[in-house]
C-alpha cells in the first residue's frame, strides 16, 4: 500500500501537466471553430473597410444617392480597393477613426491580399495572433511566480477564456493588444531583472507595438509606470542574483524605454491630437452615463468573462448568481497573491489591474460615462487576473504532504470545474449566430432571417440616426440573399423608386426619413419588435 502511495505521488504533477496540456489544445482548437458561424458585425465591417483603403464619406458618396442597389454592390468595399496603397489605411483611420492605430489595419491589409476578403481568412488573422499569446503567457508566469506548473496552468486558463476565445474570432485588434499586454509584461520583468539596455530596448520596442495596435494600451504603460514607482519606494532585491537594486536608476531606465516609445508613437499621436474631435464624436458612445448599479453590472460581467460566459439576460439574476463564486475566486486569488509572494510579484499583479481599471472607472463614476462598462477596454486587466488565479490553484494544488491530500482533490476538483464552464461556454458560444459583444449588429441575423422570406423584399436604407447604420447595412449585407434590393436615400428621399407589390422595409430610419416617409402618407410598423426593422405600410 505504501508503495502504491509513494507511485500516487510521483504520477501526480504528471497527470495535471497532461490534462493542462489537453486543455490548452482544446483552447486552441476552439479558436478556429466556426470562424464564419456569427455575422460579421458592424465593427468587423469597418475593419475590412479601412483594410481596404476606403473610407465610410466614398461610399456615403457612392451609395446614399436615391439609388437602388444590390447586397454585392456594397460588398465590394469589403474587398480592396483598385490601385489603393497602405497610405490610403492610414488616410482613413486618420481622417475618420484616428483613435485607432493602424498597425492592425495594416497586418489585415496584408492578409486580405495574401488570403482575400472571406470571413474565415478575416477572422483567421486575429485567431492565428491570439496563438501567439499563449507561449508569451507561459514565459511571463514562468519570470514572475518562477515555477513551470504555475505557468501552464496560466497559459491554461488564457488558452479556454471564453473572453480570449470571443475576440480571437473577431476581425478587430484586440487579440493583438492582448498579446502585447502579455509580452511587454515579460520584456518588463526580463529588463528589471538583467539590467541590460538589450532588455530595455526589448522593452521598448514591445510598446511601440502595443501602441500602435491600440492608443488604450497606454494605461498598460501607466500601470507599469506605477509599478517602477512603488518598487521605488523602498530599498528591495532583484528576482535572482540578490545584488542589492538601486531603484532610483530603475526608474530612470524605464522613462527612458517609454520615452522612446512615445517618441516613435508621436506621427500618430499628432494625428490623434490633431483630429481629436473627430475621435470624440465617433466615441461618444461611451461616455454616455450609467448608473452606478449598471456599471457594476458590467464590471462583474467583465473580470468574471475570462473564466464564464454564459449569456443570459443582462438584468436577469441568474447571471449574477451564477458569476459570484469567480468574483469571490478572483478576491481568494488576489488575497493569496497578497500574503505568499514577495513584494515585486504582488505588486506586479495589483498594478496591472488596478491601475488600467481605475483609470477608466474613477472618470465614469466621478463625471459620469461608461468607458470601464467596455470589456474589450479592460483587457490591460485580464491577464494579471489570469496570472493570479493560476497562483492560487497552484499553491493548493502543489502539496504531496499525506496530510493535505484530500485539500489537493478539492482545489484540483475546482479546478476541473472551472475549466468546464469555460467549455460550456465557449461551445454555447461556438453555435450562436451573435453573442454579446456585437452590439449594435445583435439583431442582424434575425433580420437577415425575416427579409430572406421575402425574397423580392425591398429595403430602404438612409445615414440612420448613428454612425452604425453603413457598418450594419454591410453587414446585413453578408447575411442577405442577394436578389433584395436596397433602397439607398440621401436626406431628400425619393419614395417614387420603390416597386409596385413587393413588402418594402425600412432599416433603422433616421428622423427626416421618418418625417418624409410621414409626409407620402405612409406608416411604419415594428417587424417582430426588432427595433432596427421596420415595415412601410
Amino acid at each position: 500500500m505504501w508503495r502504491l502511495w509513494n507511485f500516487f505521488k510521483r504520477i501526480r504533477p504528471h497527470v495535471l501537466r497532461l490534462f493542462l496540456i489537453v486543455v490548452i489544445i482544446i483552447g486552441v482548437a476552439f479558436r478556429f471553430v466556426a470562424l464564419d458561424g456569427k455575422i460579421y458585425w458592424h465593427d468587423e465591417v469597418y475593419t475590412n473597410l479601412r483594410a481596404a483603403g476606403y473610407t465610410s464619406e466614398e461610399f456615403a458618396q457612392k451609395f446614399y444617392k436615391n439609388r437602388m442597389v444590390y447586397p454585392v454592390d456594397l460588398l465590394k468595399y469589403q474587398q480592396l480597393k483598385p490601385n489603393s496603397t497602405p497610405l490610403d489605411i492610414l488616410n482613413s483611420l486618420a481622417k475618420e477613426d484616428p483613435q485607432h492605430s493602424p498597425f492592425y489595419f495594416l497586418l489585415a491589409r496584408v492578409w486580405m491580399f495574401l488570403f482575400g476578403n472571406s470571413i474565415i481568412a478575416s477572422r483567421f488573422l486575429p485567431a492565428l495572433i491570439s496563438l501567439i499569446s499563449l507561449p508569451f503567457m507561459y514565459l511571463l508566469a514562468g519570470e514572475l511566480f518562477q515555477s513551470s506548473q504555475t505557468a501552464l496552468l496560466a497559459t491554461a486558463f488564457l488558452a479556454l477564456s471564453p473572453f480570449d476565445i470571443l475576440f480571437a474570432q473577431t476581425a478587430r485588434q484586440y487579440s493583438l493588444l492582448t498579446l502585447m499586454v502579455i509580452a511587454t509584461g515579460y520584456a518588463l520583468l526580463k529588463a528589471i531583472r538583467w539590467r541590460h539596455p538589450l532588455f530595455w530596448a526589448g522593452y521598448s520596442l514591445a510598446c511601440i507595438f502595443g501602441l500602435y495596435t491600440h492608443a488604450l494600451f497606454g494605461l498598460t504603460i501607466i500601470g507599469h509606470g506605477a509599478y517602477i514607482l512603488l518598487l521605488s519606494m523602498q530599498s528591495s532585491r532583484s528576482f535572482r542574483n540578490r545584488k542589492p537594486l538601486p531603484f532610483s536608476v530603475l526608474l530612470l531606465e524605464f522613462l527612458g524605454a517609454v520615452a522612446i516609445a512615445i517618441l516613435a508613437f508621436s506621427p500618430w499621436l499628432i494625428i490623434l491630437i490633431s483630429n481629436l474631435q473627430r475621435a470624440m464624436d465617433v466615441t461618444n458612445w461611451s461616455s454616455n452615463s450609467i448608473s452606478l448599479l449598471n456599471l457594476s453590472k458590467f464590471w462583474i460581467l467583465s473580470f468574471t468573462s475570462v473564466f464564464v460566459d454564459i449569456n443570459f439576460d443582462f438584468n436577469s439574476i441568474q447571471m449574477y448568481l451564477l458569476r459570484l463564486p469567480f468574483i469571490l475566486l478572483i478576491l481568494a486569488a488576489l488575497f493569496q497573491i497578497s500574503q505568499q509572494t514577495n513584494r515585486q510579484t504582488r505588486l506586479f499583479i495589483w498594478t496591472s489591474i488596478l491601475v488600467p481599471f481605475l483609470m477608466l472607472a474613477l472618470p465614469d463614476v466621478l463625471l459620469g460615462g461608461g468607458r470601464s462598462g467596455v470589456t474589450r477596454f479592460l483587457i490591460s486587466c485580464f491577464p494579471a487576473i489570469q496570472l493570479a488565479v493560476a497562483y492560487l490553484f497552484f499553491t493548493h494544488i502543489k502539496s504531496n504532504k499525506n496530510s493535505l491530500i484530500d485539500g489537493e482533490i478539492v482545489w484540483r476538483s475546482l479546478l476541473a470545474i472551472v475549466f468546464t464552464f469555460s467549455l460550456i461556454s465557449i461551445s454555447m458560444s461556438a453555435n450562436a449566430q451573435s453573442w454579446w459583444h456585437q452590439v449594435p449588429s445583435e439583431e442582424i441575423a434575425q433580420i437577415a432571417q425575416k427579409l430572406n422570406q421575402n425574397k423580392s423584399a425591398t429595403l430602404i436604407v438612409d445615414h440612420g440616426i448613428d454612425y452604425t447604420n453603413l457598418g450594419n447595412i454591410i453587414s446585413l449585407s453578408y447575411e442577405l440573399n442577394p436578389d433584395i434590393k436596397l433602397l439607398m436615400v440621401n436626406s431628400e428621399p425619393n419614395l417614387l423608386l420603390l416597386p409596385i407589390g413587393p413588402k418594402v422595409f425600412v432599416f433603422s430610419p433616421s428622423q427626416e426619413l421618418r418625417q418624409t416617409i410621414k409626409n407620402e402618407n405612409y406608416q411604419l410598423e415594428k417587424v417582430d419588435q426588432l427595433s432596427r426593422l421596420w415595415e412601410l405600410k
